[in-house]
């Protein structure tokens, strides 16, 4: 690593002045039908390639955390139950 420089300019290759890929957007073949565009939404007033909305996410998301913390506090009571009990039987 004795002779790297991070300073150092490297000279970097100009873009081409036509990508490669315009001229397979140009041609169609012959027979081929393009598909129309989608006008009306789906029937869950989705769009192709639309994500559902963040609140159903975070919903759901929040009622498995508020389950969680009712499993936690009912262990935590069961415990400090079980841990009373023993207590007065001993």
């Amino acid at each position: 690593m004795a002779g790297y420089d991070p300073q150092a300019r490297r000279s970097r290759p100009a873009p081409p002045a036509d990508s490669p890929v315009d001229g397979l957007l140009d041609v169609i073949p012959d027979g081929v039908e393009t598909p129309a565009p989608v006008d009306e939404p789906a029937d869950e007033g989705l769009l192709p390639f639309e994500t559902p909305p963040v609140e159903m996410t975070d919903e759901r998301a929040d009622l498995l955390h508020r389950m969680g913390v009712l499993a936690a506090v009912a262990a935590l009571v069961l415990v400090l139950v079980a841990v009373r009990r023993r207590r007065r039987d001993g």
